[in-house]
């Protein structure tokens, strides 16, 4: 696992994306990092998901994060927490489970740069495969074609019950293997 001063690093960004406006850059989540991630989610959601989702489901989604259980990941060792960040504005971010083998977030909001998703995703799983040989996720409807892109396979659908414990949404529950490792 890495050390804590190995989490105060910048990563290497493979996108190498750069606009006029500003340089992507991929680094650890901070502490103080938190308000930004719950914004960049509820606007992620909100624009990208609107078009497989119903208004009631959506807003649930958006308003179910938890600040404090973000934070306590971000300074947990099991966890992997990365942002990304241009033009000093957080625009993404990405959360891996180690010992649940579990990408649970990839989120990036709107924004002039593209393949921000892409690129986190990248970088979550280098880290992440580094100690695990596969990591699962649950996909929403719209990012399902994504992930199969970056190399996940589905593995089935499944109802996940809301926040509130009221409402249901579709998932699809996919997998991924690190490259060279076989299935595990």
């Amino acid at each position: 696992l890495p050390s804590r001063r190995a989490n105060r690093s910048r990563l290497p960004c493979r996108a190498g994306h750069e606009s006029s406006r500003a340089t992507l850059e991929i680094r650890i989540a901070r502490r103080a990092d938190v308000d930004d991630i719950m914004r960049v989610r509820r606007e992620a959601i909100l624009a990208k998901a609107a078009s497989h989702y119903d208004p009631v489901t959506l807003n649930d989604w958006a308003g179910a994060a938890n600040a404090d259980r973000t934070a306590k990941r971000i300074s947990d060792p099991d966890y992997r927490v990365l942002v990304a960040e241009a033009g000093g504005e957080i625009i993404g971010f990405a959360v891996a489970a180690i010992s649940k083998h579990e990408l649970q977030a990839l989120y990036a909001k709107p924004n002039p740069i593209g393949n921000i998703g892409t690129a986190l995703l990248a970088a979550i799983e280098d880290l992440a495969f580094q100690a695990i040989s596969f990591l699962v996720c649950d996909a929403s409807l719209n990012a399902e074609s994504f992930y199969k892109t970056h190399g996940y396979t589905e593995e089935c659908c499944k109802d996940q019950v809301s926040s509130s414990g009221d409402m249901i949404s579709r998932v699809v529950q996919m997998r991924k293997h690190r490259p060279n490792a076989g299935p595990a």
